[in-house]
């Protein structure tokens, strides 16, 4: 048992044929429950899809099936600042099922000859299904009931554990396990599509009972097994920290150390708690820094800090003490669990730092109902024309760009990219007093630099300052900026130039009173697919042996003036 586990309560034994003590199992024969064992790692890219069929597994049997992903072998390793998910009990639990790939995963430790991956009782992800099913429908011999509660001052967990045996067991020793996983820790996961937003559930924290369990050393019918454990629960395991509301405890019973017979699971229920009803304001869940316009949706975090469930409060917000909005909410939170609300859009006054201010209504506790959140506005670019320059990694076939403004319009995007090459793309910027959100995607998971070439981005204006730069990231990464009035933009040349009919099957007519005017037809990807001068009077242009799409005109008088327009071809 580890150190910092201790038996409060010995086991009890009661063999008859009733049990008067017993609480929580039930005395009448049942079928086996399913622990499945999911190996894992965060690097392994097929690992999210056995995640899925894991939880598609559990949400079928909701109350026969109980899940633990274990973190362990090479993809499971962290990489600089990633966060380190093993355990102490990983490693043998990995040797012991014989696990040759990853993800695979062990369903009751049983030996399924035709299913096995490499000859012991580790499986592949398309085999749990069918594993399940079979020992679903076995006989139990022992039943399992478990309760769990924690207290708050102390972060002790208290676990109470039933087992009542049915009938035999073939085993003169059995052993009691009890494992603690943690819900809803976001960190990175190859192969999920949500860079280091990967939800990641049911992960092993800790073997209350040790790698192999506390013994069981009777197994008879008409044994009742009654035993309670505490464990102090530290701030965090490998530096991941802990939430208690995210906590789930799962007991199982086995034969000598691998055949799981069953098991049963169970939610801590919270001591310690001051209030009944108190719902506190924690934060911001997503950072507003780089916010782009004069609205924003701020999504607050709300924890409810008391005994009671948590049905309602209503929710008072405003930026940089502007007008206050009034949001309600219902549902049902649960005692330390949290909730992320997105507030209805609101509208300010952007200054270079802005302030959130968040009020919940009265509740028991108000020193923890209102707080305040500072960000920063998005920096803003007086230009005509951004360049985009882009060094690939030595898998440029996983890397896509677009350039979006704020209705989500595609103003530019790759074409195809080569392996360790440099690229240079002038993108004409086709209106002036908005926001641009620029998107690079990596579909392996591991950004372009630096683990497989030294991959960059960069964004400059026209007169060469950086707007945004990167590299190094998950998935995908994303920024957003300001283009305000272009340093190049006329608004004369905008009164005295039309063009028309747009959309257009393909041949544009251009009025202007301007002279010795130059123009330059771009792509979506910043080629020039037409060039010409234009001049006053009517003038045509002919882009009908162009692909149907979205173009762009740029026009710049004779003194140098610039000012560009969004043509569709269809």
């Amino acid at each position: 048992m580890s150190n910092k586990t201790q038996i409060i309560l010995a086991i009890t034994l009661f063999i008859s044929s009733f049990v008067v003590a017993q609480t929580i199992v039930s005395t009448s024969p049942e079928n086996k429950k399913i622990i499945l064992e999911e190996y894992t790692g965060i690097y392994c890219t097929y690992c999210p899809d056995g995640h899925a069929i894991a939880q598609a597994l559990k949400d079928q049997y909701p109350n026969d099936v109980f899940l633990i992903n274990i973190h362990t072998g090479g993809y499971a390793n962290p990489q600089g600042s990633d966060p380190d998910f093993r355990t102490d009990f990983g490693a043998a639990l990995d040797a012991q099922a014989s696990v040759t790939g990853y993800p695979s995963g062990s369903v009751n430790r049983q030996y399924f000859s035709d299913l096995s991956m490499g000859g012991g009782t580790a499986m592949g992800r398309g085999q749990w299904n069918e594993a399940a099913s079979r020992v679903l429908d076995q006989s139990s011999y022992v039943n399992v009931g478990v309760e769990a509660s924690i207290n708050v001052q102390n972060n002790e967990l208290t676990v109470h554990v039933e087992g009542y045996y049915t009938s035999d067991s073939p085993q003169s020793t059995n052993y009691l396990n009890i494992a603690l996983m943690q819900n809803n820790t976001l960190g990175p996961q190859t192969g999920g599509g949500m860079g280091s937003d990967y939800n990641h559930m049911h992960r092993l924290v800790h073997m209350v009972t040790g790698q192999w369990g506390e013994v069981i050393s009777t197994t008879s019918t008409g044994s009742f097994i009654d035993e309670t454990f505490s464990y102090t629960i530290p701030s965090d395991y490998n530096g991941v920290d802990v939430n208690l509301s995210e906590l789930e405890v799962v007991a199982f019973i086995s034969e000598s150390q691998q055949e799981i017979i069953s098991g049963a699971e169970a939610i801590p229920t919270f001591d310690g708690l001051e209030y009944s009803n108190d719902a506190a304001v924690l934060g911001i869940e997503e950072n507003l820094n780089g916010n782009c316009g004069d609205s924003a949706s701020p999504v607050v975090v709300i924890q409810n800090s008391g005994y009671d469930n948590l049905t309602n409060f209503s929710i008072e917000y405003s930026i940089n003490n502007g007008n206050t909005q009034s949001h309600n909410w219902s549902g049902t939170l649960g005692s330390l669990a949290s909730t992320s609300i997105e507030l209805p859009a609101i509208n300010y006054s952007p200054s270079d730092t802005n302030s959130v201010n968040i009020t919940i209504s009265d509740d028991d506790n108000n020193q923890n109902n209102s707080n305040i959140f500072y960000f920063d506005q998005s920096s803003s670019y007086d230009t005509s024309i951004v360049t985009l320059n882009l060094v690939t990694d030595n898998y440029a076939s996983e890397t896509s760009w677009q350039l979006t403004d704020s209705s989500g319009f595609i103003v530019a995007q790759n074409g195809s990219l080569s392996n360790a090459s440099t690229y240079t793309t002038e993108i004409e910027i086709p209106a002036s007093d908005e926001c641009y959100t620029f998107t690079i995607n990596d579909s392996y998971g591991d950004g372009i630099c630096c683990q497989y070439g030294a991959g960059s981005y960069s964004i400059t204006d026209d007169s060469g300052n950086t707007i945004i730069s990167g590299g190094e990231f998950s998935s995908v990464d994303t920024s957003t900026f300001r283009v305000g009035e272009s340093l190049s933009l006329n608004s004369f040349m905008d009164e005295n130039l039309k063009i028309f009919p747009n959309p257009s099957n393909g041949v544009f007519t251009i009025k202007t009173t301007l002279t010795n005017s130059s123009y330059k037809v771009h792509n979506l990807i910043g080629q020039t697919i037409k060039s010409g001068f234009i001049n006053n009077g009517v003038n045509s242009i002919d882009i009908r042996n162009s692909i149907d799409g979205v173009y762009f005109i740029t026009i710049e008088s004779k003194n140098g003036e610039k000012i560009g327009y969004k043509l569709i071809k269809n």
